[in-house]
């Protein structure tokens, strides 16, 4: 910054500038005199004789070239002062404009034009004081001054804010994207995925939750996470958030009883100053992840289960092996005991009835554990007639001392049936089992049917047994086939496997069973099976 314009000016300035006016006058001597005045001051003074020449220095000179403009009112014939500065003041409005006018010399209505429309800031008369034209040229310099710096405050300003805004709409839209892809990933978790508050209400849910619920989305927002996900009025037993527990990760179980299924739950406690709801400032918020282990915990059943079994065939072939002759032993001299005594003591022919009875039944059970434990790949599969299964097994179970005895038995064959293509040693087992298993709920009084019918529309097999029993508690119905299960009292035969080696056989064979209530109380088992691949009318 010059120095000249500081000791001139009085005032420091960022803006960096040397002084300079121009003096408008037609008179050559008044412009020597301004310019010799000034001359000490190192004020550059530019001098013009008309209108017009001010004008075009200016031009020449520009924007920051000068910043006071002087100008006699009386200029040669065609412009005088007032019009040059309202020129002045269109074109260059920060520059001031001084006019200068001889005693009695300009009326007043020259005057207020000068004012209005050139918008004059300073008046000289001549003659002059040297003092006072100094004076009133460093008033306009420090004005023009003034009038640059807010120029250029305001020119930075304009710059700043539109930086900022520039900032402003680029991090508005990073947020909305940053959100978006947030939102996206929320909903791209294929596991069900909620934030819940204290209250136990989801104040955010992804798509998957939804699903699970079997709502829209936004309906789900409000609602108790309880209610919505698992169909209870009150919050499930363990959970994390009832609980008041802050182990980020923590597992818990909850179950859906509506639907049977089985959740495990990971739950995550968001510290106070992540919370990313609005309108839940300074509430508890909890990132809580779902997922449903039903089928792996029928998995681990099923694992378990087959570890038992293959336990069980050891067992049973090592049972079998130590008990078959001994068994056979005791059958047979409990048998040649009941001969023996019969019609002589009826005491001792009882017992050894009960013997041979007893005897049958350890053989029974032996045998029930082989069948059950069997390796499938034993199994050979043959066309097996449905008739002649059937009546085999019918004909077995309505032996002497068998639980079928005494039982009504009907049967029902439809014409043209297929036949079954299997192993005819599990089918037999199969037929026996349902047939046994509904007189000893009957209690070896009843009826059983057996309708055996093509499947229509498929190459299967459908049989029917329906008995007039006491039938199967809604309850329990999903425990009969599982093994060692059982509902006889401890003193009554039963292993709890004919309904196990039943389900397994129709599995072997790549068949369904199905448990339902027969129409006139009992039950009833439909079981279908693949056809063998040709037909025989029977």
């Amino acid at each position: 910054m010059s120095t000249a314009l500081t000791q001139f000016t009085g005032t420091s300035t960022l803006i960096e500038f040397r002084p300079a006016f121009i003096i408008v006058d037609d008179e050559e001597m008044v412009c020597t005199a301004v310019r010799r005045v000034f001359q000490r001051h190192d004020v550059a003074v530019y001098a013009a004789h008309s209108a017009v020449e001010g004008l075009e220095m200016l031009s020449t000179l520009g924007q920051g070239g000068v910043q006071v403009v002087i100008s006699d009112f009386q200029l040669p014939p065609g412009h005088d002062g007032a019009w040059f500065l309202t020129r002045v003041r269109e074109r260059w409005p920060r520059l001031q404009r001084v006019l200068m006018t001889a005693g009695g010399r300009v009326n007043v209505d020259d005057l207020g034009r000068a004012i209005n429309e050139g918008g004059v800031h300073r008046f000289l008369s001549k003659p002059w004081s040297n003092d006072q034209f100094v004076a009133t040229v460093s008033d306009c310099i420090d004005q023009w001054r003034v009038l640059a710096e807010r120029d250029r405050l305001l020119e930075l300003l304009g710059e700043t804010n539109r930086d900022l805004e520039d900032k402003v709409r680029h991090r508005t839209r990073d947020l909305e994207h940053a959100s978006q892809v947030w939102r996206r990933t929320f909903d791209a978790i294929e596991k069900p995925m909620t934030l819940v508050d204290g209250d136990f209400r989801i104040v955010r849910a992804n798509v998957a939750a939804a699903q699970a619920a079997k709502l829209d989305v936004r309906n789900l927002i409000g609602r108790h996470c309880h209610e919505s996900l698992f169909g209870r009025s009150t919050p499930c037993e363990g959970c994390p958030i009832k609980n008041g527990a802050d182990a980020a990760g923590q597992l818990v179980e909850l179950t859906d009883d509506r639907a049977g299924l089985l959740w495990q739950m990971a739950s995550w406690p968001l510290l106070a100053d992540a919370q990313p709801e609005k309108d839940h400032p300074g509430a508890r918020i909890t990132v809580c992840h779902y997922e449903d282990i039903t089928e792996a915990r029928e998995r681990e059943r099923q694992m378990i289960m087959l570890e038992k079994i293959a336990a069980v065939g050891e067992l049973a072939g090592c049972v079998a092996h130590e008990l078959n002759n001994p068994l056979t032993g005791i059958l047979g001299f409990g048998q040649v005991l009941a001969r023996t005594t019969l019609g002589h003591d009826p005491d001792v022919h009882g017992m050894a009835v009960e013997i041979e009875e007893a005897a049958r039944r350890c053989r029974n059970i032996v045998q029930a554990l082989l069948d059950y434990a069997r390796p499938d790949g034993q199994v050979k599969f043959n066309d097996v007639p449905v008739r002649s299964l059937v009546e085999g097994c019918v004909r077995v179970a309505t032996l002497a001392n068998s639980p079928a005895r005494g039982v009504e038995v009907v049967r029902q064959y439809a014409p043209n049936l297929f036949d079954i293509r299997g192993s005819e040693d599990g089918l037999k087992s199969m037929v026996l089992n349902l047939i046994n298993n509904a007189a000893q709920a009957m209690d070896r009084m009843g009826r059983i049917e057996i309708v055996a019918e093509n499947v229509p529309g498929e190459h299967a097999v459908c049989l029917t047994f329906t008995d007039n029993g006491p039938g199967i508690p809604d309850a329990i119905k999903d425990k009969v086939f599982k093994p060692f299960f059982t509902t006889k009292a401890e003193n009554k035969s039963g292993t709890g496997l004919g309904l196990a080696i039943v389900r397994n056989a129709v599995r072997d064979h790549g068949g369904m069973v199905h448990l339902t209530d027969a129409p006139g109380g009992g039950a009833r088992f439909t079981i279908h099976l693949p056809a063998a691949v040709t037909k025989d009318v029977q």
